[in-house]
């Protein structure tokens, strides 16, 4: 097997680890506000409590450090060096500068479908998010009330 196949089987992996991230994080956030479920008011307030959770920050840091892996081994591939100001954009901005770097480092041909795989990734982890919820709300979610056996 020669580097540039190694390297992009290990792309792969690195892909499937955010769905597999993104399926495990929904599956968690299900668990935890299970009554969201049964009550759809409750909606804004879990979304408060969510955006400053550890648990939202751990998925956005091992994102973030997973898009990293791959954006290195995709220079690699290509034989690239990415400047210091591109990995501050990821950082900050990574749904515009992710684009950016596949757009000028992709041939002309090829730049199109690299920008629409990477919001294919986007949402397709979106969809592996609320698959982990649905599936943890089939196990966690209380039935709704005056609904008898």
């Amino acid at each position: 097997m020669t580097e540039t196949d190694l390297l992009q089987k290990r792309k792969t992996q690195v892909l499937a680890a955010v769905f597999g991230v993104s399926l495990v994080v929904g599956g968690l956030l299900a668990a935890q506000h299970a009554d969201l479920f049964a009550n759809p008011a409750a909606v804004p307030a879990a979304m408060e409590s969510i955006r400053g959770s550890g648990l939202n920050l751990a998925y956005q840091f091992a994102v973030l450090l997973l898009c990293f892996a791959w954006l290195e081994m995709d220079s690699r591939q290509l034989g690239i060096r990415r400047p210091w100001w591109l990995n501050l954009g990821v950082v900050f901005l990574t749904s515009l500068f992710v684009p950016y770097y596949l757009y000028k480092t992709r041939a002309p041909g090829q730049r199109g479908g690299a920008v629409l795989a990477y919001f294919g990734v986007l949402c397709g982890s979106v969809f592996a998010m609320l698959a982990g919820m649905l599936l943890a709300a089939s196990f966690f979610a209380a039935p709704p009330p005056g609904k008898g056996i």
